[in-house]
């Protein structure tokens, strides 16, 4: 029974009927559930635990079994009838009985044995989670290559119908080409034998290392180079100190960081304005270019104006000593000067008239000799007697000469 048991009788006996008879037994059924358990957690110990280890421990405990059921017996005989005992004591039967006695285990012992039983336990937890991380690895890496294989697949079939179903098919009879096909074949073989040489010569790569790091495993151990518990708090406490050095070197990473923004930030600022200063550098510079144009051209005008003011300075010296070395005319003589010009320009006109009227004249007597001899020629092919042409023409002359004389004298007089 349990002690749920126990607490259920207790009830059912009622507190007036307690007496020291139910409280020892429900004493009993508390020790016996106690033994119970440390009897399970033995056996599970036993069963797991090599038992040639125990061989050693078993003579140990004979001796101290030994004492302690002689000092339990003395115990019992000193009891009344009914007794209480402790756990893991003697238990003496009522009346006078005899005595029944059992050797329990420490408190060390088992202390020692709860202490390997959680060990175990967290042996079997800790190997059963590096076989499922184990089991999950496998796993992953059998997914990861079905989906390559699920990827080459796929490859295969797109090129297989490009270059087969599609690409080798004959356009005259709609068939496929088998040259095409055994072409294509023997291309996907030879690659299939080029990744198995790959994979051959990374296999065998790896097993050369593993054997090295085997070797120097072994040689390690050999020379007592593996280390210790000791040698691992060291290097906790080595890591530790790396580490909190690592920590004060990113906060003054971090603090670096800051304040190179901050000065990236500046350097913008100032890049933004020596830009601007640039701009304004080159229209100055234009402007002083302009500006310099500007007073080339003013010094050559200058330059002009002070050659004119030279040439002008020695045309006026030479007119004022032309005018103090030459005689200047009077009035009186300029005006006839000027009165004889003008009668000579008249004349000039007069005679130039005279000349086109000659001209006109000399014209129409050539028109007129022709007109004549023209005349005469058809008059000698008509058969008739021919008159003097040199007095005609002289006649003919005269008359034109006395004409033009009077239009002469006609312009002159006019």
């Amino acid at each position: 029974m349990s002690e749920a048991g126990s607490q259920m009788l207790a009830q059912d006996l009622g507190d007036d009927q307690l007496d020291p008879h139910v409280e020892y037994l429900q004493q009993l059924l508390r020790d016996n559930e106690f033994l119970q358990r440390e009897n399970l957690l033995f056996e599970a110990f036993l069963a797991k635990v090599d038992m040639s280890k125990l061989g050693s421990l078993a003579d140990d405990d004979a001796s101290k079994k030994k004492k302690g059921a002689k000092k339990a017996a003395a115990a019992g005989r000193t009891e009344g009838p009914i007794a209480n005992t402790s756990r893991g004591g003697m238990v003496t039967a009522r009346d006078g009985g005899a005595a029944a006695q059992f050797a329990a285990l420490t408190d060390e012992e088992k202390n020692d044995l709860v202490s390997q039983e959680v060990e175990m336990v967290q042996a079997e937890i800790e190997a059963i989670r590096k076989a499922g991380d184990k089991d999950i690895d496998d796993i992953r890496t059998l997914m990861e290559e079905v989906d390559m294989r699920i990827a080459e697949t796929k490859k295969d079939t797109y090129e297989f119908k490009r270059d087969i179903i599609i690409g080798a098919e004959n356009p005259r009879t709609g068939k496929i080409v088998a040259e095409k096909m055994i072409r294509f074949i023997e291309d996907k073989l030879r690659q299939k034998d080029a990744t198995a040489d790959k994979l051959r010569l990374k296999n065998t790569t790896t097993k050369a290392l593993i054997t090295k790091l085997e070797h120097q495993l072994a040689h390690k151990e050999e020379m007592g180079e593996v280390l210790h518990l000791v040698d691992f708090d060291q290097l906790k406490i080595e890591n530790q100190q790396y580490m909190e050095r690592i920590e004060e070197r990113n906060n003054e990473l971090l603090k670096l960081k800051l304040s190179t923004s901050r000065t990236v930030q500046v350097l913008n600022n100032l890049k933004s304005s020596l830009s601007d200063m640039v701009a304004a550098g080159h229209g100055l510079r234009k402007q002083i270019a302009e500006r310099k144009q500007d007073l080339a051209r003013f010094d050559a005008d200058f330059g002009n104006v002070l050659d004119e003011k030279g040439r002008g300075e020695r045309t006026l010296r030479r007119l004022k000593l032309e005018q103090e070395d030459i005689d200047t005319p009077t009035i009186m003589d300029y005006i006839k000067l000027k009165h004889e010009v003008s009668e000579l320009e008249k004349q000039l006109v007069d005679w130039r008239r005279k000349l086109d009227i000659l001209t006109m004249e000399k014209t129409r007597k050539r028109t007129l000799l022709k007109s004549v001899a023209s005349t005469t020629t058809q008059v000698g092919g008509a058969g008739l007697q021919p008159y003097s042409s040199g007095g005609g023409v002289a006649a003919a002359l005269a008359g034109g000469e006395g004409g033009g004389g009077g239009s002469s004298r006609g312009n002159s007089a006019r």
